[in-house]
């Protein structure tokens, strides 16, 4: 049993290591797919061999083999992070289709989490693939009629609450990449359970941003990445609601 929850944590750290490939690439408009993966420095093509996930990185001490120039500790940390979603996903979860379908959803959150933590941006294209999945799910199992009302729900409210925001301050407060991204993540919990998500993703972020900013006063004129704390709470949230349902 624990050889299988084994190989979801191999198979999430592989994943992980192409989920690296989108951050960097996709807010440039770059291919994910050509030129194979370089180092970001001198360009140089990383052989297979050396382009283990996590392995790789520790057995080179974090550094190119090529220029010796230092490998950012963000690549690692990001396989690692997916390896677990994968691994807790074959804990929680019964069938492969089960464990598959939350992972993939959650490894994109991810990518979005961190992209729009360095960029300010959420891709449209991860929303839609996001959206396609879902959409795919719920069509099987007979639900999508009546998840829309999460999306719906979800949807209208941070549209309001942008909306109320532009007209009190006349500054956009939040981005239309939050919206459709709440859009999709409304139709995956499919109630009122979004708003749940909505609160305590607005509360992690205000948490965050007094902390940081009490240790950095540069950082107060700084955006928020709301859709970041969006990404992060809605996958902890699932796995919570998850568990709760199975005790009960």
């Amino acid at each position: 049993m624990y050889f299988i929850n084994l190989l979801y944590f191999f198979l999430g750290l592989i994943i992980g290591s192409f989920i690296n490939v989108v951050i960097y690439r996709l807010p440039k408009n770059e291919s994910i797919i050509k030129p194979r993966s370089h180092c970001p420095k001198c360009k140089k093509i990383i052989p297979i061999y050396r382009n283990i996930p996590i392995i790789s990185y520790l057995l080179q001490k974090g550094k190119c083999s090529n220029c010796k120039k230092h490998i950012s500790l963000v690549y690692p940390i990001i396989e690692f992070i997916i390896g677990i979603i994968w691994l807790l996903s074959s804990f929680y979860f019964d069938s492969t289709y089960e464990i598959t379908y939350f992972a993939i959803i959650a490894t994109i959150l991810i990518a979005i989490s961190v992209i729009d933590y360095k960029y300010f941006i959420i891709p449209l294209e991860l929303s839609i693939i996001s959206l396609l999945f879902i959409i795919i799910h719920l069509v099987i199992k007979g639900l999508f009629l009546s998840n829309l009302f999460g999306l719906i729900v979800g949807t209208g409210y941070l549209s309001l609450i942008f909306l109320l925001t532009w007209l009190i301050t006349k500054k956009q407060c939040l981005g239309l990449g939050d919206i459709q991204l709440v859009l999709f993540l409304g139709l995956w919990f499919g109630d009122i359970r979004i708003l749940l998500v909505i609160f305590f993703a607005a509360l992690s972020a205000l948490l965050f941003w007094v902390a940081t900013s009490y240790k950095n006063k540069n950082f107060k004129n700084r955006p928020l990445p709301f859709g970041s704390f969006l990404s992060i709470i809605s996958i902890i949230f699932y796995l919570i609601q998850f568990n709760l349902i199975n005790l009960f």
